[in-house]
């Protein structure tokens, strides 16, 4: 039978008709992977808005947290170069790095430390320590007109005209502009060595307590009030009960912690009287007759010890102004009414009734009877303890350094220096001589 239809026919048919059936499933697979392409980019589209959404919340929520915690956040950061150690400590007791004014709590704390001289050049302020500085040998090599240069000394007066820094005073001309120490004449004032009182939030008698309205110092010519005015102005109040049981609770007298037996204050031949009239006083360390010690001095067990004495002798060994160091707020912590001997006004640090000022007595004998007096009497004594409701004691204050950091911040292009550092410490504001204590020993 004769074929109706070749091979060569029938094969041209056939793909064709194939390729008609499989058009209608390519074109689905494109459609599908066109829209399955659409919803992709859709969907990557709406991922990357909420990322950047998300980035910009989150940056804006950080610039927010920044700027609640410091008013300095977004400002150039201040780098302050130690240019000398600070005794054995190379980051001054303070730390390194921005980390230690944040943590000090400082209003403004863009401000990092190093000792790194790499960054000189970058430094906005070098800080000198003189008993540690090198004026011969180590004087920086260069020196940007924007930079400023700041004394730093906590020691008194009297103990340092030895330093090269003083002795080389002449070609130091102009070269310091900032001083920061614990008199209340520098441009930085920092008691971080000693310590410092700060009001409590709940303060409840403001009138009273309130530092700023007391006097910064006396009138030229007036001395300070008779102890009998004052013993008459407490006694009145004799009848008064006290919820302070730790009063009670106390066994010793009077404590002393002695370093050195000889000293520029003749501090020595005062309370050396005093102990003939008030013999119940401990002396420690290698100047006591009774063998007594406590090592180490700065110690919990030491701070333990003398919070069962009643007092605490907290004499400085120099007679300088606002000389006021770890002796007197060390016992202030503790609950130990110090009895201080010193060159400050101590009502500019504390309030009344906080300590008694050997000063204020015509004698040691006038000083021992009044000791007697409070140790006999309970209530008086407790009288000593009322400012603890309103004031607390911090013995490590940083406010210096957060004070630095400020005045870096608000410094002017044009900056004061010292002509004669070795003057401002030694003579603006001199020291009280041994000459003007060395008879008041004899007195009855």
């Amino acid at each position: 039978m004769k074929r109706l239809f070749s091979r060569n026919f029938l094969t041209p048919m056939c793909l064709s008709h194939s390729r008609t059936i499989r058009w209608p499933y390519y074109l689905a697979f494109v459609s599908s992977t066109l829209i399955l392409f659409y919803f992709t980019r859709l969907h990557l589209a709406e991922t990357n808005s909420q990322q950047i959404y998300d980035a910009n919340v989150f940056q804006q929520h950080s610039s927010e947290k920044r700027h609640f915690s410091s008013p300095s956040a977004e400002k150039r950061v201040k780098r302050i170069l130690f240019w000398t150690t600070y005794f054995d400590w190379k980051d001054f007791e303070f730390g390194m790095g921005q980390e230690p004014f944040v943590r000090a709590g400082c209003r403004v704390n863009n401000c990092m430390t190093t000792n790194d001289r790499r960054f000189l050049n970058d430094s906005d302020a070098l800080l000198f320590h003189p008993i540690n500085y090198d004026p011969v040998n180590d004087v920086p090599p260069h020196r940007n007109p924007r930079q400023r240069y700041v004394f730093l000394f906590y020691e008194a007066e009297t103990s340092g005209r030895i330093y090269p820094v003083f002795q080389h005073s002449a070609t130091h001309k102009g070269f310091f502009n900032w001083t920061m120490t614990y008199r209340r004449d520098s441009d930085v004032h920092s008691s971080e060595p000693y310590g410092i009182l700060r009001r409590r939030k709940n303060m409840t008698s403001p009138s009273i307590y309130n530092l700023d309205t007391l006097p910064i110092k006396l009138a030229p010519g007036k001395l300070p009030p008779n102890p009998s005015i004052f013993l008459e102005n407490i006694m009145m109040n004799n009848n008064e009960s006290t919820n302070n049981s730790f009063v009670k609770k106390k066994t010793k007298k009077i404590a002393w912690f002695l370093s050195k037996c000889w000293t520029q204050s003749r501090r020595e031949n005062f309370f050396r009287r005093l102990f003939d009239f008030y013999p119940s006083i401990d002396v420690y360390g290698e100047c006591g007759s009774k063998g007594l010690d406590c090592l180490p001095w700065k110690s919990l067990e030491c701070d333990q010890l003398l919070a069962d004495y009643k007092f605490y002798i907290a004499a400085e060994n120099s007679l300088c102004p606002d000389y006021v160091t770890e002796k007197f707020y060390r016992a202030l912590q503790v609950g130990t009414v110090p009895i201080v001997y010193g060159g400050a006004d101590y009502s500019a640090y504390a309030p009344p009734y906080s300590f008694i000022h050997a000063a204020d007595f015509r004698s040691p004998k006038a000083l021992a009877d009044y000791l007697i007096l409070l140790d006999q009497n309970p209530n008086l004594y407790a009288r000593y303890f009322e400012w603890n409701k309103d004031w607390m004691v911090d013995r490590q204050p940083f406010d210096g350094w957060c004070d630095l950091c400020e005045k870096l911040n608000n410094d002017p292009e044009v900056s004061k220096s010292y002509e004669d550092i070795g003057k401002w410490w030694f003579d603006d504001v001199p020291c009280l001589p041994r000459s003007s204590v060395k008879n008041q020993s004899s007195q009855n």
